[in-house]
């Protein structure tokens, strides 16, 4: 049973690429807010997109978490962007109901893809993140250590729907310094199933390390997550989002809130 959290995704997303079923022409499905495995596409040149958010967690200990996801990212070259992101104003709420409030840390980032479906039947690339550790640690907000993550990202379109995997690992640093590496892999399955509306189940498994809750791995288990989301076009530039988040294993935190939108901004240079 340890297994089933990776052997599902993996299984499903075998299948769906086998079948015959989905090689039809059809409209393709829409990439939802990156809740958590991002797809192998970068942004086009020039364009600026905006991912905004709230989510609301609520965790198996009786503690509690607010934040305000936003990430913006730059289309640099046809296979390259850059990304910023941060978690926005966050609140905590420990067990006996007592608040800390303060900043996240911002993460620096970019993506890079190497093949295109369009030419080698499906997207490829990498995606590296760092972390700046300029929360709070008295508050327990923050870590007061920069962690990176580097994950190789895939995509592929099949007709109504979009597989997006990702794999790779987190470098988190530790409070006697050294970092711990922690494994990542996720697997986003959405499917268009009228115009304008797309849904999309995002599973991704986290594995444990010896820095306990701030990984979300306390006493060393495996951390797997599930997320189902629902998007709405309001407009050729404006989409929005909803999605519940519930996590499968005793260390997940036990239900989330999420809902956002995702906003091209404008296309500052390149072919429009």
């Amino acid at each position: 049973m340890k297994y089933l959290g990776y052997a599902l995704p993996i299984a499903l997303a075998t299948a769906l690429i086998s079948t015959g079923l989905f090689a039809q022409e059809a409209p393709s499905p829409k990439p939802l807010r990156e809740l958590f495995t991002t797809p192998a596409g970068v942004t086009d040149p020039g364009v600026m997109m905006l991912d905004a958010g709230y989510q609301t967690a609520r965790f198996r200990d009786g503690s509690q978490a607010q934040q305000f996801p936003t990430q913006v990212d730059l289309g640099i070259c046809q296979w390259f962007d850059l990304r910023v992101d941060w978690n926005g104003p966050t609140t905590l709420k420990d067990p006996q109901g007592d608040n800390q409030s303060g900043g996240a840390d911002p993460l620096f980032g970019g993506q890079f893809q190497a093949l295109r479906q369009e030419k080698a039947g499906l997207d490829l690339g990498l995606a590296y993140w760092h972390k700046l550790p300029r929360a709070s640690v008295e508050k327990g907000i923050g870590t007061g250590k920069a962690d990176d993550t580097l994950l190789l990202t895939a995509s592929r379109t099949l007709g109504f729907w979009e597989i997006d995997m990702n794999g790779g690992a987190n470098w988190l640093g530790k409070p006697d310094g050294g970092r711990a590496r922690q494994g990542v892999i996720s697997l986003a399955v959405t499917r268009l199933f009228a115009p304008g509306w797309n849904a999309s189940l995002d599973t991704y498994a986290l594995a444990p390390t010896d820095l306990g809750p701030r990984t979300a791995s306390a006493q060393g288990q495996r951390t797997i997550t599930s997320i189902l989301a629902v998007s709405r076009d309001i407009g050729p530039s404006l989409t929005l989002d909803l999605g519940v988040e519930a996590g499968l294993t005793r260390s997940a935190e036990r239900l989330a809130l999420d809902a956002g939108l995702v906003w091209r901004m404008g296309q500052f240079w390149g072919k429009k």
